[in-house]
């Protein structure tokens, strides 16, 4: 039984993901994890962040982490630099550019997450589970 709600509950996320996933690149042209990499480094004290911390938060590997960080660079959006204590640590830098296209893009997302929301827990039972999977992560 128990197997069968974590298959729901990891369904039910991936299908909103993907959801958010169609929408954000429609409204903004970025992909979740870009948007989540601009977000998170827009709310860094220096706008930066290491490599390895980046990845950790994306829940990635550094090989995805590095094409994540690549796309953003193209973009124009992000830089890479070196930690001066360790040469071969690497951040990720947020600039100004990335700063306000996130400051931008963040309500576009908010609207988007909200759609898809909506959509997904427009049925009484689904709005139900939702809340009890809220007052299990606050516990």
């Amino acid at each position: 039984m128990k197997l069968d709600v974590w298959d729901q509950i990891t369904a039910m996320f991936y299908g909103i993901e993907n959801q958010l996933t169609e929408e954000l690149r429609r409204s903004s042209d970025l992909g979740l994890s870009e948007f989540r990499t601009l977000k998170h480094l827009s709310e860094q004290p220096d706008l930066e962040l290491r490599m390895q911390e980046l990845a950790e938060f994306l829940m990635l590997t550094q090989s995805s982490t590095t094409r994540v960080v690549e796309r953003l660079e193209k973009r124009g959006f992000v830089f890479r630099d070196s930690c001066p204590s360790d040469k071969r640590g690497k951040y990720c830098v947020l600039n100004e550019h990335g700063k306000k296209y996130i400051e931008e893009a963040a309500p576009v997302f908010q609207d988007c997450l909200e759609r898809v929301l909506n959509k997904t827990f427009e049925q009484k039972e689904a709005r139900e589970a939702a809340r009890a999977l809220c007052v299990l992560t606050q516990a």
